[in-house]
């Protein structure tokens, strides 16, 4: 065992749960990996576009390359999976090795902040590489994108940072009404979810022309601690499966 690995003789904190989400490195490979996927797939549609006679450079091609939705449809896929999995499978490993349900979802939050952080700034640094080489030199745009701020480093370490600890924590929240309630837990969490953001939405329409895009960034966080709070009350009197 690693040096990750929890002593049940001390007191277990929150680190310890957060060093145990990290014994297997696939967490911080996997976004690499995702990315270099996103690359290769953009570059191959460029190609196409380019044997079809658009013209790198020109004004089609660059607001077309912008609204690239690539890295919104890969990073968020596995960082929901990822949400499920922290809470779902580690939840019983550490309450067996001595952990407290409170110092669980901690070093958990901890974990998920740490990744966002991660994705955060390695997203920064592809952005700053894509503008250093003029789009990767070949007119590719991956992170200089419209939906991650269109080459706004401000505002793509705010969506990237949010976004991902918001998926992160959905999908904790979700595997914890999984392990309290078992399948009909998430079913109820997803249509009590749905119902409430729709009486939400529908009561803040007449506010919706005065919208200002830093409300989304208390949206995040306001679902974030939900999800944070929902973790920790499903899992205070769960069973360890």
């Amino acid at each position: 065992m690693t040096t990750a690995t929890l002593d049940r003789s001390d007191a277990v904190t929150p680190l310890n749960v957060t060093r145990l989400h990290f014994i297997e490195s696939s967490p911080l490979r996997a976004p690499l990996g995702i990315m270099a996927v996103v690359f290769a797939l953009t570059a191959i549609i460029a190609l196409v576009f380019w044997r079809l006679g658009s013209v790198p450079g020109s004004t089609v091609w660059v607001e077309s390359s912008m609204s690239n939705p690539a890295v919104l449809w890969a990073l968020p896929g596995f960082f929901g999976w990822l949400g499920v999995q922290t809470v779902a499978l580690t939840f019983p490993l550490a309450l067996s090795l001595g952990s407290t349900r409170r110092t669980f979802v901690l070093g958990t939050v901890f974990m998920h902040v740490t990744l966002a952080v991660y994705v955060t700034v390695l997203l920064l640094v592809l952005l700053a590489l894509e503008k250093a080489t003029n789009q990767w030199f070949v007119g590719l745009y991956v992170t200089n994108v419209f939906i991650l701020g269109s080459g706004d480093p401000v505002q793509l370490a705010a969506t990237a940072f949010f976004g991902v600890l918001l998926v992160l924590s959905v999908g904790g929240a979700f595997a914890a009404a999984w392990v309290r309630f078992g399948s009909i837990g998430p079913t109820v969490l997803a249509v009590t979810t749905v119902l409430a953001l729709g009486a939400l939405a529908v009561l803040l329409v007449p506010v919706f022309s005065s919208f200002q895009p830093w409300w989304l960034v208390v949206a995040a966080a306001t679902m974030i601690a939900l999800s944070v709070l929902a973790q920790y009350l499903f899992l205070l009197r769960a069973t360890a499966r």
